[in-house]
């Protein structure tokens, strides 16, 4: 496979064409098979058969450093052997150390020995999972520990542990082509930070508004509900631009000394909601902005209440941010939603914000069975895999099954369409030549050639549609 540089707010290929990165989280939290999904590999044609061309693939630190200062490289080359699988069915790899709720003992994450929660109060369980930041003071207490640097049992500290871990990490993955990026932490949790900025801005609010009630989220109209991260978010900018910022600086020197690869960074745990990211530009540039976005009732049981305006605005604010650091950027975490017959319609409303981005995507997350639900058919969207030249914009008309993509051709080249359909008819006023490529279930490559520079517009429709 071709690898990826970075240019400006781009994904190249080595051939200088542009590359839109579209697919899938894979996240196998459990320990009991070893943090990877068992027969994964079968998952590949759907995978290719989809348009994915890309795996946000999870890492765990409780995989990769079971004991203090032990790296599994068994581990590690079990999931490289992923990673050259994907290789072989044209699918880049962005490797991710995931967590939720910090550590393995709560959800995933951090092994045991490095869960320093110094036995503080946990509660048993949480109306909705992410509560328990918030919640436990073992999860507080753990993170406030990991960004402290505080001693693991061997004497050594928390980060220093990461650190060398990452730096083997990139000497196993570096001659992998078709990873693109490694991302050091998934969501990181700021610990106390967050508890103190909550209680805070809730006794403003109150101060301000006598009915205001964090008890009851559903009773806070909507614009109280902004004020209020308003105020949270000043204090996580602060984090991000001192303490994450300073880890991403560290984890980036650790993965140079193996490996120019570049590091992916999105923002703390909150900036998965309309919380703007503090992140800044690392000194060499080699950096992937990849932001989450999540609607407040993902999750929960109130799918009736989802809104569409409150995605779109909370992606404007990823998009300001994707201005203001000038990267390339992939949306890394979106939707986690339920098999219902209301999936598809949000699925292809999130793909029309990545459209007019001109974003990388990762729906969060491929589940086994997801190969024959009708529900999850929305991701099997066309777009312009690679461009020869500049991609300006495209849409996909799911209803009418039609592709449309405006770019500037480059003289020599081929664009490399993904199309869900077999193509019927092709309408455009420049000239070019087309070739199909199938794929299996109904999809295929389309590669097409303009016989002129400039710009050119097409439009391709299913045949029989």
């Amino acid at each position: 496979m071709e690898k990826i540089r970075l240019q400006d707010t781009r994904f190249l290929n080595e051939s200088g064409k542009e590359v839109i990165f579209q697919g899938v989280n894979v996240l196998h939290r459990g320990r009991e098979n070893g943090h990877l999904y068992p027969d994964l590999e079968k998952a590949f044609p759907f995978f290719r058969e989809s348009g994915f061309n890309l795996l946000r693939l999870g890492i765990f630190w409780d995989g990769a450093e079971p004991a203090p200062g032990k790296v599994d490289l068994d581990y590690l080359n079990r999931v490289k052997a992923l990673v050259r699988t994907a290789e072989k069915y044209g699918i880049y790899i962005l490797l991710d150390m995931h967590q939720d709720l910090f550590a393995q003992k709560f959800i995933d994450g951090a092994p045991d020995w490095a869960c320093l929660d110094e036995g503080a109060f946990h509660p048993a369980q949480c109306n909705l999972w992410y509560e328990a930041y918030l919640k436990s003071d073992a999860i507080i207490k753990a993170a406030d520990n990991f960004w402290a640097d505080t001693p693991a049992e061997d004497g050594v500290g928390l980060l220093q542990h990461y650190e060398a871990m990452w730096e083997k990490i990139a000497e196993v993955f570096d001659d992998c082509d078709n990873v693109i990026g490694f991302e050091p932490m998934n969501e990181p949790f700021m610990g106390s930070l967050a508890r103190e900025s909550f209680g805070a801005a809730t006794m403003q609010m109150m101060q301000k508004y006598p009915a205001f009630d964090m008890g009851h989220p559903e009773t806070i109209p909507p614009e109280q509900a902004g004020e209020f991260m308003g105020l949270v978010g000043e204090r996580f900018l602060e984090f991000d631009r001192t303490t994450l910022m300073d880890f991403y600086r560290r984890m980036q020197r650790a993965i140079r000394r193996n490996s120019d690869k570049p590091v992916v960074t999105g923002g703390n745990i909150y900036c998965s909601t309309d919380v703007p990211t503090g992140i800044e530009r690392l000194d060499d540039g080699l950096q992937i902005y990849a932001p989450h976005g999540y609607d407040s009732v993902v999750d929960s049981d109130r799918y009736e209440s989802f809104s569409k305006e409150n995605v779109e605005r909370l992606y404007q604010g990823k998009q300001a941010s994707q201005e203001r650091l000038g990267l390339p950027t992939i949306a890394a975490e979106w939707g986690a939603f339920p098999s219902r017959e209301f999936t598809n319609d949000l699925i292809a409303h999130m793909n029309g914000i990545i459209e007019k981005n001109l974003w990388g995507s990762a729906y969060c997350e491929y589940h086994p069975g997801m190969e024959t639900d009708p529900n999850f058919t929305a991701l099997r969207r066309a777009y312009p895999m690679e461009t020869a030249g500049t991609l300006k914009e495209y849409h996909y008309d799911r209803e009418r099954l039609a592709l449309t993509v405006t770019y500037d051709a480059a003289p020599m080249g081929e664009t490399v369409l993904f199309l869900p359909f077999a193509p019927g008819s092709f309408v455009s006023e420049q000239p070019f030549s087309h070739r199909e490529q199938p794929l299996g279930g109904g999809s295929c490559l389309c590669f097409v050639r303009s016989q002129a520079p400039g710009e050119m517009t097409l439009e391709i429709q299913a045949e029989h549609s």
